[in-house]
């Protein structure tokens, strides 16, 4: 029991036989009792243990006590690594970056924020690696951040010794041989252990460190891997997608542990997927999450991540992670932080998001932190994995994973800070959007609509925050400030939520009621034309005592918002005026704009050459999204009248081109919908029929009703085609409805034709004959009705007094008569 167990021995100069007087000392003998023992005097004992003292640094015999039982724990762990219980998941891209580091450099270090599983990944190599010596854990975690860190080296090493001799004891050791250091948890003791390590590195020429924390050591020669979250899968039904990420793979097998049976299905994949994602990878919270498996599906576990501090407590018991739960992971690392480091932590918590630096200082500058405290405290954060980076393009970006913000944001409101940090998030975004109209109107627009997109999160928390506080004039300030700029960013599903909120609640008068009438009556064509007319008459309305440009708006908004509708034919009046007082105004976008909608009422080949111009105007103006909407339009006049085919595709491609260069997805998914109703023309339905299909789920999200009538349209063309009438009549019937809802009498009337040769292929001919008779009241004589083939054939099966009688009762019924016809039963 000699010194080969302890290498410090030799240089604290402790004897074997003083060795066997310490462990009997720290077994409580007497000094009686030692000598029997050993058979020794007990003078000679006596002797023993006074060198002991003087050499340990001792001053009593309880401090002999106390240094066998730490040499008797060290001894037992040297060498030793915990072993862990549960599988290994995941990492194998980590695993092997890190171990191509560890054979090139001496000093490693892993970084990420709390529960990123940088313990579990460290021991792990430890256990794998082969290529360098048997690896000595050290654990900082039990450390006071005040204490010297050498006591911990020491006892993981087995030096004994005075505290002012450990680090002489320590760098002897490592010196004879090749040794590695696993070193973890350094992030409360960063300063001592860098100060530690470097002089252990300068001084040996075999020792290698592999050390972890929240952020870098800062030693020479250091490398720095940051450990990322664990990939996640997509938001699919499939089990395989969700099996293939690391996160799901991890919930998977965790679930399983706790829940014997649990398998991912296409039941709850998707559910998975998302509280994957939810909890941004982190392997700790999935952990944490998957334990709960054995009582919550995971849809029920999804619903309550709303309150994830409650729900993602209670780890496993002998777990290689020290914190058992989510919160404690976090409360760990944010009470290493400065008072001022918490408070810029908490007020970057109100971005939902990415953020760029230049927002931030905008933000979250103000009393008691300004710019100058952010430039020194930003850093800290970020170099103590608090906050994430990652470039994008030419910028960088910065997020708080969403485990990270929500604890943050829950200081900040116990701090009673909240309100003025989300008052200031809100205003600086909604007001930088409405400075970005003329932007969005050609002057940069690739940027603005970029910056649109990528604030997609901060604008609509923005107006959360303003429509919880009842500000409806903040609002509106905003929606109608973006105005007629909304055709360029597109429609959303969210815009027409606001919406749906803010008509709940009195509309503004003044200036801003006709910016609001004319926003509304633009945007609300896509989903509810008939109220969008009834704010255009009243912008009309408002106009008479306003300006020349408010007159012309409001034309604008009359002829836009009936274009579809059964005056249809009166739009290219109004449009002309309007189009003529904005180039008088010299106003060439709304001129433009005008233009652009002017597509009933001419001829096709005048409405193509109007279209033309409106695009040439907007590529002047360098508004690529609109002359994007111009050739989408262009295509699809083409198509429905027969004319100038072999133009359509080279129209399709630029306009999905300039689409996808702005970032605008409405028009990039209107190029596709015409592409796959050209291919159906041409009669390839086998092309046509899964873009339909494709494209159906995205005009809804987006919230375009119009289009999602002309997929489900085409789907049915499709399955008629097929043969597969009870499909087709299903699809055309509820696209047919979705277009009389709509008021949009082109797809109304569309949808009646093809229902009419359905129901012909299906034996129904009277009722294929009322549909005839109601298509061509909606739209008489329009290209787009079937040929005289289908007209013939009802003839001759009808007779023709039976044909012109349905015909008749057909043509007789009125926009708002339609549904009931299309429910009627057939013959």
């Amino acid at each position: 029991m000699g010194s080969d167990f302890f290498p410090g021995s030799r240089g604290a100069g402790v004897t074997p036989r003083e060795w066997e007087v310490l462990w009997l000392v720290g077994d409580r003998l007497q000094n009686q009792e030692i000598a029997a023992r050993l058979r020794l005097s007990e003078r000679t004992v006596e002797s023993h243990v006074s060198s002991l003292l003087r050499k340990l640094g001792g001053t009593n015999r309880l401090a002999l006590v106390d240094a066998a039982a730490r040499s008797r724990a060290g001894r037992a762990s040297r060498g030793v690594l915990p072993r862990p219980l549960s599988s290994f998941v995941g990492r194998h891209g980590e695993i092997g970056d890190l171990r191509r580091l560890l054979d090139a450099y001496r000093l490693v270090t892993l970084t990420g924020p709390a529960g990123t599983g940088k313990t579990r990944l460290a021991l792990h190599l430890a256990h794998a690696v082969t290529t360098l010596p048997p690896a000595v854990l050290i654990d900082l975690a039990p450390v006071a951040p005040d204490d010297a860190v050498e006591r911990a080296f020491a006892d993981a090493l087995g030096v004994v010794g005075q505290v002012r001799q450990l680090r002489a004891l320590i760098r002897e050791v490592l010196a004879e041989g090749r040794h590695w250091l696993v070193v973890d948890n350094c992030e409360h003791v960063t300063t001592t252990t860098a100060a530690l390590l470097a002089d252990l590195l300068a001084t040996t020429d075999h020792l290698h460190v592999l050390a972890t924390g929240h952020g870098a050591l800062r030693i020479p020669g250091e490398v720095v891997y940051e450990i990322p979250p664990l990939p996640l899968p997509a938001e699919l039904d499939d089990p395989d997608a969700v099996l293939g990420s690391g996160s799901g793979r991890l919930f998977a097998d965790r679930a399983a542990a706790v829940s014997p049976g649990f398998e991912v299905t296409t039941g709850n994949a998707r559910q998975i997927a998302m509280i994957c994602r939810s909890l941004d990878g982190l392997p700790l919270a999935i952990e944490l999450a998957a334990a709960r498996a054995r009582f919550f599906t995971p849809g029920e576990l999804l619903a309550r991540l709303r309150d994830r501090f409650a729900l993602l407590t209670d780890g496993a018991h002998g777990s290689l992670n020290r914190h058992r739960t989510l919160e404690e992971a976090l409360t760990w690392s944010y009470e290493l932080l400065s008072e001022d480091e918490r408070l810029l932590l908490e007020r970057c918590s109100v971005f939902p998001g990415e953020f760029d630096y230049d927002t931030a200082a905008q933000v979250v500058a103000y009393p008691p932190l300004d710019a100058a405290d952010l430039i020194r405290i930003f850093s800290r954060l970020l170099d103590r994995s608090l906050i994430s980076s990652r470039r994008r393009d030419e910028a960088t970006e910065y997020l708080l994973l969403e485990s990270v913000r929500q604890f943050a944001h829950r200081r900040l409101a116990a701090r009673g800070a909240a309100d003025m940090a989300r008052e200031q998030h809100a205003r600086h975004h909604l007001r930088r959007a409405v400075a970005a109209v003329p932007d969005l109107r050609g002057r940069d627009q690739v940027a603005a609509l970029r910056w649109i997109n990528r604030r997609s999160a901060d604008l609509a928390a923005a107006l959360r925050w303003i429509l919880d506080r009842d500000d409806t004039t903040s609002a509106w300030e905003f929606i109608a400030g973006i105005g007629t700029a909304w055709e360029v960013i597109g429609s959303s599903g969210e815009l027409f939520d606001w919406l749906d909120k803010l008509f709940k609640r009195p509309l503004p008068d003044g200036a801003l009621g006709f910016r609001t009438a004319i926003t509304c009556a633009i945007v609300l064509c896509y989903q509810d034309t008939e109220r969008a007319r009834e704010f255009a008459e009243q912008a009309r309305r408002m106009a008479r005592s306003g300006t020349e440009h408010d007159r012309a708006l409001a034309l604008l908004a009359v002829g836009w918002t009936i274009r579809y509708g059964e005056r249809r034919a009166d739009s290219l009046g109004h449009l002309t005026q309007a189009a003529e007082l904005f180039e008088r105004l010299g106003d060439d976008w709304h001129r433009a704009l005008a233009l652009s909608a002017a597509v009933f009422g001419s001829d096709t080949r005048t409405t193509l050459v109007r279209l033309a111009h409106a695009a040439e105007l907007f590529g002047r103006l360098d508004d690529h999204v609109k002359r994007a909407n111009c050739l989408n339009h262009m295509s699809l006049l083409a198509i429905e009248g027969r004319i100038r085919l072999d133009d359509v595709p080279g129209w399709l491609a630029e306009a999905a081109r300039l689409a996808r260069a702005g970032g605008n997805d409405h028009e990039r998914l209107h190029a596709e919908i015409y592409q796959a109703t050209l291919d159906q023309q041409l009669g390839n339905h086998t092309e046509a029929r899964p873009r339909f299909g494709g494209l159906l789920p995205e005009f809804r999200r987006i919230g375009d009703l119009r289009c999602a009538a002309r997929c489900l349209l085409g789907l049915g063309g499709a399955a008629a085609f097929g043969g597969e009438h009870e499909d087709a009549w299903r699809h055309v019937t509820e696209g047919t409805m979705i277009a009389i809802g709509l008021g949009d009498v082109r797809i109304t009337a569309l949808g009646l034709r093809l229902l009419a040769g359905s129901h012909h292929e299906t034996g129904q001919g009277e009722r294929a004959a009322v549909l005839l008779g109601a298509a061509e009241r909606l739209s008489p004589g329009r290209p787009e009705a079937p040929d005289g083939d289908l007209l013939a054939a009802l003839r001759d099966r009808l007779g023709p007094a039976g044909f012109d009688a349905a015909f008749a009762r057909g043509h007789g019924t009125t926009l708002t008569q339609l549904p009931a016809l299309l429910q009627a039963p057939g013959d």
